[in-house]
């Protein structure tokens, strides 16, 4: 195509005027084709079909997407706008990666699952996250109404993120210490020894009640709180924030 104008083109980056034959126009802005380029990669873009502009910048589509794009919140990969999602809370999965954390069975559409973090929990595994947490934690609040149980009257023991991990450990290696080492990880925790065997003892019976389970699916995360709820899981499509931009290359009139 030929730019018919009268008055020389202004290039959009360096203000000075196009007098080159050919130039690149975006939008309403006209550029020397060599002053097109993405603004993170510096990637000339005269052989693109298309760029991103926002905030008066330009950018490559791969640019675009690591900078603004949206990303799964499972596996960190940039969520195309021809993508079927899941969604929950702030969260945006791909379908793929809206799984169960413990046992990686795939969700359903309709089918109710809870939330920790950004992890999908299926209701079967929620389930035995919440209660694990309430009773070593005293996080009755966390519990939804489907598994809150009748209100204990003893204080519960609140323990820290470098408490657990001592306990766990311990029980990985011995899920049921002698008296010198309990006396021993008193000392490291700074817990009393009748707390420790205490949390040991509740361990042991969750570990028997539910033998398929790992040690980190017993203690899924203590450190946050969980959704108070269950959610449904429904499809959704993914619409793009910025449209994708022209590029065209035209001639300048010349006069003989």
């Amino acid at each position: 195509a030929s730019l018919l104008n009268e008055e020389t083109p202004i290039c959009a980056r360096c203000t000075r005027k196009i007098q080159d034959r050919f130039l690149l126009k975006v939008n309403d802005l006209t550029w020397h084709i060599k002053c097109l380029e993405c603004s993170v990669c510096r990637t000339p873009l005269h052989q693109h079909n298309s760029c991103y502009i926002k905030n008066k910048e330009i950018f490559c589509k791969m640019d675009y997407n690591s900078t603004f794009g949206i990303k799964c919140a499972w596996c960190g990969h940039h969520v195309s706008s021809t993508d079927w999602v899941r969604r929950a809370k702030n969260y945006t999965y791909h379908l793929a990666c809206f799984a169960c954390f413990s046992c990686k069975r795939q969700l359903s559409t309709g089918e109710e699952f809870g939330l920790v973090d950004s992890r999908v929990l299926c209701r079967i595994h929620y389930g035995i996250v919440v209660e694990s947490m309430a009773a070593e934690q005293g996080l009755e609040g966390a519990l939804p109404s489907d598994y809150l149980s009748k209100p204990s009257k003893r204080a519960r023991t609140s323990f820290t993120r470098e408490q657990l991990q001592v306990m766990q450990i311990q029980f990985s290696q011995d899920n049921n210490p002698d008296a010198q080492t309990l006396q021993k990880l008193a000392g490291m925790t700074g817990l009393s020894r009748r707390v420790i065997q205490v949390w040991f003892q509740n361990c042991r019976a969750r570990h028997k009640k539910h033998p398929g389970m790992t040690l980190d699916d017993l203690h899924y995360s203590p450190f946050s709180k969980p959704e108070p709820a269950l959610l449904s899981a429904t499809p959704q499509h993914i619409s793009g924030e910025c449209r994708v931009t022209k590029i065209q290359q035209l001639s300048l009139k010349t006069t003989l």
